[in-house]
């Protein structure tokens, strides 16, 4: 059906952000730092196909260049945990091929989704390269029991390809944005398996956009996980392709760890507007869905959560498939310690298909940490369903004052946090990204009491990187970490500074819980947005009727101390929306509910008078006369009351 190389693609406006704390260090003794101006990255191989047989098709290996994969990607004998690397580095094979392999990118993994394809169904190869091929073209075969399928993937043919499909909870309505190299290309055909979806989509066309909003509406559900072949055809030939699962949910907005009572900590996650506990918390608030009436309980609370394997909870939203593997392949010795990312993966494909098998109703999620950064955002975000990051500011903070003060002026606001988002966001499409933002405080080693000298994180750098994780591409968030313990001083304790982030992050929750939809279903877009010198403005499209602006203050600077910025007095944005789009309404979400913004036409854009921005602004623009009364109920119905009881708490 096709086949596509896609490079990673560079962000050298983001290099001074990396530094390292591990232990490595070069000859002169320093620390080592990956990130480097002009450093090598790889990229990702997909092959597209569709089984016409009558009967199924397994799927039992891969060939690249013709070696075999099941040979090429030999086991380690070193071990970290159950976890077991695999690397072509490694491999018993002549150097010939060994050399073949590593011209050819060197492949860290490969996966076959799914392994078994039903008769008339669509499979998808994903093969994850450590460096850009040399040759112009690679061969592969798909080992199948019913021979091999053999293609050759064009390594520099530029492609079109799926920035984002979303699907709606109820799974009847898909959201695609493809994106083309050109902008203004019109498309003219959408396809799902093969069949034409043309007549039931709507297709939002402009000429200055690159992206083109596609609203499919089925004639009924797809069926939760089941995999599906996604085309569209341009007028000029070109062809967008993506093979995903189908899943939706509301706005998934976590947290991690737990404290006292069980049921009491759900209530305390309930009034803070979390709606999804992640784990890493104790069995009782682990297990609680296991039995009929802690299953009730979690039900009236619109309590899910994330078990880490197949019948641990009733209610999952996802498995947590693994942590962190980038850290974890440091620890895989049989490697040279730069030789080492990625190798974990081909390890973490099998764990993930055992579990597929466990139960192929939920989605799996892959945390990726910041180790070997940036390539490692880049190495796993096509493994698992939902692509994920722990990009933890105050990490970085702390990070700069004990080992690398020198970095202080690339870490004085979150711009690490959208950095992380946007290279994530560019490696994990169309996947739906989710970002876990730290709710801790650091303790500083080797201290002679112990205690904690690094303070909470303020609530006006959780603010920021909130929308600044949205803005990137973030469809679902969470917080690492609740538990109070002397090791992490979770947000969940009674020190001041953490009660007024624990504040601050249920009324979060009731801004983007009631902007859920157009979130989950939107698309970061370029559009051309006029604004003051101190005031960042980034454009979400949603959808063919709607799109927003995530307005943030820049005029901030972030310390040991705390959060110091300067509100930015009489804003006024002005925003071209896409032709297609012809507004009707413009209002913010807030925490206080749904307020209206003045906003008046002055030719093809529309001027918004914002007034008074203290750290950040959440505009929705729409031509659909029923979203605001909608989410104004949303917010009314789930969020008013608790919004109003925490503002309550600060008064006092």
């Amino acid at each position: 059906m096709g086949t596509g190389y896609f490079a990673d693609t560079h962000f050298p406006q983001f290099m001074n952000l990396w530094q390292e704390g591990w232990s490595l260090k070069d000859e002169e003794g320093e620390q080592v730092v990956v990130g480097r101006p002009g450093m090598k990255l790889g990229g990702y191989l997909f092959a597209y196909f569709h089984n016409t047989g009558k009967g199924p098709l397994k799927i039992s290996d891969l060939e690249i260049q013709g070696i075999r994969m099941s040979v090429a990607l030999q086991k380690t004998e070193d071990t970290v945990g159950d976890l077991r690397g695999a690397s072509v580095l490694i491999a018993k094979l002549p150097k010939s091929q060994i050399g073949l392999l590593k011209d050819a990118g060197q492949p860290m993994w490969w996966k076959a989704e799914p392994r078994t394809v039903e008769p008339g169904g669509m499979g998808q190869i994903v093969v994850r390269f450590r460096r850009d091929p040399k040759p112009a073209s690679l061969s592969i075969g798909i080992v199948t029991d019913a021979g091999t399928i053999r293609s050759s993937v064009e390594v520099r043919r530029l492609q079109p390809r799926f920035s984002s499909i979303s699907f709606s909870p109820e799974l009847d309505t898909i959201c695609l944005y493809p994106q083309h190299s050109k902008a203004g290309v019109k498309v003219s055909k959408v396809l799902i398996d093969d069949k034409d979806f043309t007549a039931a989509s709507r297709i939002s066309w402009d000429r200055s956009l690159n992206v083109t909003p596609i609203v499919v509406r089925l004639p009924g559900p797809m069926k939760k996980m089941s995999f599906h072949l996604f085309r569209v055809v341009y007028a000029d030939g070109a062809v967008a392709t993506a093979g995903i699962r189908a899943w939706g949910s509301e706005f998934v907005y976590g947290m991690w760890g737990s404290r006292g009572d069980a049921k009491e900590c759900y209530l305390d996650f309930a009034r803070h507007n979390i709606n999804v506990q992640m784990c890493h918390a104790g069995k009782d608030m682990s297990e609680i869905s296991l039995t009929d009436e802690g299953l009730a309980f979690l039900k009236s609370l619109g309590m899910r959560q994330m078990p880490t394997w197949a019948g641990n909870s009733r209610v999952p939203v996802y498995y947590f498939l693994q942590d962190e593997p980038d850290a974890q392949d440091f620890g895989i010795d049989d490697l040279a310690p730069l030789d080492r990312l990625g190798c974990i993966g081909q390890f973490l494909v099998e764990k993930s298909e055992e579990l597929r098998i466990e139960d192929p109703s939920t989605p799996q999620l892959l945390n990726i940490n910041n180790t070997y950064k940036p390539e490692n955002w880049y190495m796993y975000h096509q493994l698992a369903d939902i692509p994920c990051i722990d990009p933890y500011y105050p990490e970085q903070i702390d990070s700069v004052y004990r080992i690398h003060p020198h970095m202080f002026p690339a870490h004085m606001k979150p711009t690490y946090v959208y950095a992380t988002t946007a290279i994530s966001q560019s490696s994990g499409q169309p996947k739906p990204l989710h970002v876990i933002l730290c709710s801790t405080r650091y303790l500083q080693p080797n201290t002679p009491t112990g205690e904690y000298q690094g303070r909470y994180p303020t609530p006006e750098e959780k603010r920021m990187e909130v929308y600044y994780a949205i803005a990137a591409g973030a469809k679902g968030l969470s917080y690492w970490f609740f538990t109070p313990s002397r090791e992490f001083g979770g947000c969940g304790g009674e020190n001041p500074g953490a009660r007024a982030l624990w504040r601050e992050i249920g009324l979060l929750g009731a801004e983007v819980r009631t902007a859920g939809d157009v979130i989950t279903m939107g698309c970061p877009a370029s559009l051309p947005v006029k604004a003051p010198k101190m005031l960042w403005v980034r454009a979400l499209l949603s959808g063919a009727d709607t799109m927003a602006l995530i307005a943030v203050n820049d005029d901030v600077l972030c310390d040991r101390v705390g959060t110091v910025y300067k509100p930015l007095e009489n804003a006024t944005v002005s925003v071209q929306p896409p032709s297609y789009l012809k507004p009707c309404d413009v209002f913010e979400v807030t925490c206080d509910g749904i307020r209206d913004v003045p906003w008046r036409r002055e030719g093809a854009k529309i001027v918004l008078g914002l007034g008074k921005v203290d750290l950040s602004r959440f505009v929705v623009i729409t031509a659909d006369p029923a979203l605001k009364a909608k989410m104004d109920a949303l917010y009314r119905e789930k969020f008013a009351e608790k919004a109003a009881s925490l503002k309550g708490e600060a008064a006092e």
